[in-house]
C-alpha cells in the first residue's frame, strides 16, 4: 500500500500532525510505502509504479487540496475499468479537512480524523469541471464542492496570504478563514453571468456567490443545510446574487449556523449539470484549489471512485 504524505499541508503544521499518528498507521498496515510529496515527485509516475506492483490502495495524508491533487493526476492516467479497482483512504492532517466531515468520534486517531477502513470503501460521484483556457477546454475533477464568486476569491486569498493571514494560518485556521472572508467581502464586486441549468434553462445573474456542492461543509465551520449524498448524481446548488457587502456578511454569519437564507437574492436547486459563462474572467474554487476562466461547465461522473467511508 502507498501512503502519499504532504508534510507542507496546514501551513507546514502537517508534519507535526503526522507525528501524532505515524506509529499507529505503520502498525496498522504492513509494508506501507510512504512517499513524501515534493516538487521532485511526479505523481503520475508514482501511480503507475503502484499499479504495476499490484498496489491499488492509496492513503492520502494531507489536506483537501492534497487529495484533490491526487485525483486530478489519477483519473487522466487510468481507464474506467482500472479506476474501479482503486481504493482511496485519507488522513486529515490539513487545515480544514472537509473531506472527513461531518466528523464522527470513531474516525479519530490521536486527535486526527482518518478514513482508512478499506473494507468499507464505497463508489462515490466525482465532480467534473470542463473550463475554457485560452482557445481550448481543459478538465479538472473534485470530490467535495466548488464555488464561483466571493468564496472562490476568499479561497484564492487564503492560498496567497498576506503577512497577517500567514500568521493566522499558522496559529488558528478558523481565524485565518474568517480574516480571508471579511477581507474579500470588503473588496468584492458582483459580476454578470449567464447560468444554464441542466443544459436547457438559461438565466442572467449578477453573481455574488455560487456554490456547487456534494458535501455541504466548506471553509472550516461553514456549512450549507443539505445532507451529504455522494451517490445521487446531483449537485446541490446555492446561488446568491445582487448582494451588497452587508448582505454578504449576513450570509457568512448564516452559513456559520448551517442556514442558507431564502429571499429575493438567493436561489437553490439540484441539478446534474450547470454551466457558467461571463464576458469577464472569474475564479473557480474546487476543493481548495483555484483556476480562472470565463466559461465552465460542471457535470458528474456517477459512482466513479471508491473512497473509504470511515
Amino acid at each position: 500500500m502507498y501512503l502519499l504524505l504532504n508534510k507542507y499541508a496546514a501551513s507546514g503544521n502537517a508534519e507535526k500532525k503526522w507525528g501524532q499518528i505515524k506509529d499507529v498507521i505503520n502498525q496498522k498496515f504492513d509494508n506501507l510505502n510512504v512517499i513524501e510529496l515534493n516538487n521532485h515527485i511526479l505523481m503520475e509516475e508514482v501511480i503507475k509504479e503502484a499499479i504495476e506492483k499490484g498496489d491499488k490502495n492509496f492513503i492520502i495524508a494531507g489536506g483537501d487540496g492534497t487529495i484533490n491533487y491526487f485525483i486530478n493526476k489519477l483519473i487522466p492516467v487510468l481507464n474506467e475499468n482500472e479506476i474501479k479497482d482503486i481504493k482511496i483512504g485519507f488522513l486529515g492532517i490539513g487545515s480544514s479537512n472537509d473531506f472527513c466531515k461531518p466528523f464522527s468520534p470513531e474516525i479519530f486517531i490521536n486527535g486526527i480524523p482518518c478514513k482508512i477502513n478499506f473494507d468499507k470503501a464505497q463508489l462515490r460521484d466525482v465532480g467534473v469541471i470542463k473550463y475554457k483556457s485560452g482557445k481550448q477546454f481543459l478538465h479538472k475533477f473534485f470530490l467535495l464542492n466548488a464555488s464561483v464568486g466571493v468564496t472562490a476569491e476568499a479561497n484564492n486569498n487564503f492560498n496567497n496570504p498576506d503577512l497577517i493571514l500567514r500568521f493566522l494560518k499558522k496559529h488558528s485556521t478558523s481565524m485565518g478563514i474568517l480574516y480571508a472572508a471579511l477581507k474579500t467581502i470588503l473588496t468584492y464586486r458582483n459580476f454578470e453571468t449567464k447560468i444554464t441549468f441542466n443544459s436547457y434553462e438559461t438565466y442572467s445573474f449578477s453573481v455574488s456567490n455560487l456554490s456547487i456542492m456534494k458535501n455541504p461543509h466548506f471553509s472550516g465551520n461553514l456549512s450549507y443545510p443539505s445532507e451529504v449524498d455522494y451517490q445521487n448524481g446531483l449537485y446541490n446548488i446555492y446561488l446568491a446574487y445582487s448582494m451588497n457587502k452587508f448582505d454578504l456578511i449576513k450570509l457568512l454569519k448564516s452559513l456559520s449556523w448551517k442556514v442558507f437564507p431564502k429571499n429575493e437574492k438567493t436561489k437553490c436547486c439540484r441539478t446534474p449539470k450547470i454551466r457558467i459563462m461571463s464576458d469577464v474572467n472569474f475564479k473557480i474554487e474546487f476543493d481548495g484549489e483555484v483556476i480562472t476562466t470565463n466559461d465552465a461547465e460542471f457535470s458528474i461522473l456517477k459512482e466513479y471512485l471508491k473512497i473509504c467511508i470511515n
